[in-house]
């Protein structure tokens, strides 16, 4: 690893001064020392700089062959310091938000320091010195222990009670239906696309990843279908188009279901369509499903509520029915250590979301139910694509998202939601899951050995529509 050094020169006796142009306090001061003598030790592949507008610059470079990236922090105030010492990945988001520092890169700024981090932690993990460190978020001071604390909390008193739960989606799923509309495509998916190319239409990509699921899930005419979180009801809509199947749809947020029941009526499909708000701990266990549809909405059941969810899809669920699931999963080795911390994404994005593991999944599957997976597939690969185009959208419509209320803050703190998790998958620290669950003995569903489960990898096939034809069918 490259040692890290400032272009500057800079001594430690020169960092307790003020450089023209930023006046630091003295806490400010000693914060400045810190963060620049762990960010030395810390950044051990790629290049992080960091400019003040006084003129100092400091250079943190590790091994380029791991990661060729370079990420310029202009710093327009010592706040930036003092945040990042005592809130840590908070603190850094604190100080994104609050403009105490941006990025020369406008475009992939965010992306490439997250990138970067990502892959100091990974290679700081096999170094004996570092082995303490649960990664460049752990508490660096004591004042960031009790801040950590502090959030550990607040996510434990928002876990996923059926009280609890409905607030927690409210909080950001009833936003605004014109705020979601700025940066999705015309489906309304609010999950991870699945793209033929790189110069694919959002759009086109999330009516295939539709046709995925609808496929996976060999749903026809006779099924009843249950789908738990049904958003925006775009899944509805194009399933009981392509198949005349009958569906009911759940969901918590009161705006999605407002909007949802306006494109079921406006489509006509009143009669094959039911919408509901309701906990899927509350769906009367006296009717069974054909099949059961759940596309990233497990990551707000919580750990503790895991085999709850599965029981719950047990009771539900046809004798020779299916379940399909996409969610987004964290590594196995890394997910008792993650839950129990409090990140940006709890903090600002998600309250008591949890993402799980895949083990985690596959042993609430065991305990709590008879099912056992079918299928697996990740295609966790679409999603910085994916979310590359939600940031687009939404960094291209400021100016309507400032009429409908939100203030820079807001559009910061989504700019860096964007960037963040699409570091995560690109750096393959996330994954997107497809699986497909079935009893055993499901031979009505899985006898033919010849009809195999699609792939996204299958993915240049047309998307078909109710009437045959290969056009895509209008919102």
């Amino acid at each position: 690893m490259a040692a890290a050094h400032s272009l500057a020169d800079e001594s430690t006796g020169a960092l307790l001064t003020n450089p023209k142009g930023m006046v630091p306090s003295m806490i400010e001061a000693v914060a400045r020392l810190f963060v620049t003598r762990f960010l030395q030790t810390y950044i051990s592949c790629g290049c992080l700089l960091l400019l003040e507008e006084g003129g100092t610059r400091f250079t943190f470079e590790g091994d380029r062959s791991i990661c060729p990236l370079k990420a310029v922090l202009r710093v327009h105030s010592h706040q930036f310091y003092w945040k990042v010492m005592t809130r840590a990945d908070l603190g850094l988001a604190d100080a994104y938000i609050d403009g105490d520092f941006s990025f020369t890169d406008k475009k992939d700024g965010i992306l490439n320091l997250t990138m970067i981090l990502i892959a100091s932690s990974n290679v700081n993990s096999n170094i004996t010195k570092l082995k303490k460190t649960r990664g460049w978020w752990a508490p660096v001071l004591f004042t960031a222990g009790i801040s950590s604390a502090i959030n550990f909390y607040k996510h434990y008193l928002r876990k996923n009670t059926l009280t609890n739960a409905r607030r927690n989606i409210s909080r950001h799923y009833d936003l605004s239906n014109e705020l979601f509309a700025l940066f999705l495509d015309e489906t309304m998916q609010y999950s991870s696309a699945v793209f033929k190319n790189e110069d694919e239409d959002l759009k086109v990509a999330q009516l295939r990843k539709i046709s995925i699921l609808i496929e996976k899930a060999r749903i026809d005419t006779k099924h009843e279908i249950l789908e738990i979180g049904c958003g925006w009801g775009s899944f509805a809509i194009e399933v009981v188009k392509r198949t005349g199947c009958k569906y009911t749809g759940i969901t918590l947020s009161e705006a999605q279901l407002e909007f949802a029941k306006k494109k079921v009526k406006d489509a006509g499909l009143q009669d094959h369509i039911r919408l509901l708000l309701c906990d899927y701990r509350q769906v009367p266990d006296t009717h069974k499903y054909d099949r059961i549809i759940s596309c990233e909405m497990i990551e707000h059941v919580g750990h503790e509520f895991m085999e709850e969810f599965f029981g719950c899809c047990e009771s539900l669920l046809a004798e020779d029915g299916i379940l399909v699931l996409q969610f987004i999963s964290l590594p196995d080795q890394r997910y008792d250590e993650i839950r129990l911390q409090s990140g940006f994404m709890r903090e600002y994005i998600f309250p008591g979301v949890c993402l799980p593991s895949l083990n985690r999944v596959t042993s609430a599957m065991t305990s709590a139910s008879e099912l056992c997976v079918e299928h697996l597939e990740n295609i966790g690969n679409h999603y910085c694509k994916t979310l590359g185009c939600w940031r687009k959208n939404f960094m291209e419509n400021q100016s309507k998202i400032v009429a409908l209320g939100f203030d820079e803050k807001f559009i910061r703190t989504w700019e860096y939601y964007f960037e963040y998790c699409a570091a995560a998958f690109k750096s393959r620290t996330l994954r997107d899951y497809q699986i497909v669950f079935a009893r055993p003995g499901n031979v009505a569903a899985f006898g033919n050995p010849y009809q195999r489960v699609p792939s996204e990898v299958d993915h240049d096939h047309d998307i078909p529509v109710s009437d045959g034809e290969t056009t895509e069918p209008s919102y």
